[in-house]
């Protein structure tokens, strides 16, 4: 896909730089922000892929939204991705750099999800034997998913374990239904 790979070596650039200049982990937020707003706001996403809106405008909104709110090269690369017009990118670049970021300093990203809350102690046991198989340090972003029944599912990158009810049960009427 051209935009994912043009998404990439944006992130991949402003990754370098930051890097050069030291302030990774203030880009890094910076960039968190920059998703966490557009991901928020369905009004902005639509804004910003709209052939509709000129250019100029869509420059003037990003910078009123960001400029009071994240640092200068973060700033400056909003700028730059403004004169290249390429606001629809903003997503996949945002997503792009924060993996580029957790591949460089060792991070895997896991998503756990339960049917009930758990508890702390129960995070860390699962947290640090992920960290034990991956040989990676984990950031787990925990969800609650009451329709799992019971159970937890874990995605790690490409590979999903699901040991939910939900799964168990839908096994069960599988293997019920082709006998």
């Amino acid at each position: 896909m051209i935009s994912s790979k043009a998404a990439k070596r944006y992130a991949k650039a402003l990754l370098t730089l930051s890097q050069e200049q030291g302030n990774l982990e203030e880009v890094l937020e910076d960039i968190r922000t920059i998703r966490d707003t557009i991901k928020g706001s369905r009004d902005l996403q639509v804004t910003l892929k709209s052939p509709i809106v000129k250019p100029s405008d869509k420059t003037i909104i990003l910078g009123e939204i960001f400029s009071e709110h994240i640092g200068t090269l973060a700033m400056q690369f909003l700028l730059l991705i403004a004169e290249k017009e390429r606001y629809a990118l903003l997503p996949l670049i945002t997503e792009a750099f924060i993996s580029l970021y957790n591949e460089a300093v060792g991070i895997t990203e896991v998503t756990l999800k339960s049917a009930y809350p758990l508890e702390a102690a129960q995070l860390e046991s699962i947290s640090k034997a992920l960290e034990f198989s991956t040989k990676k340090k984990v950031h787990l972003q925990v969800e609650v998913v009451p329709s799992l029944l019971g159970g937890i599912t874990i995605q790690m990158e490409d590979t999903v374990v699901d040991g939910s009810v939900l799964h168990k049960l839908n096994e069960l009427e599988h293997t019920l239904l082709s006998q």
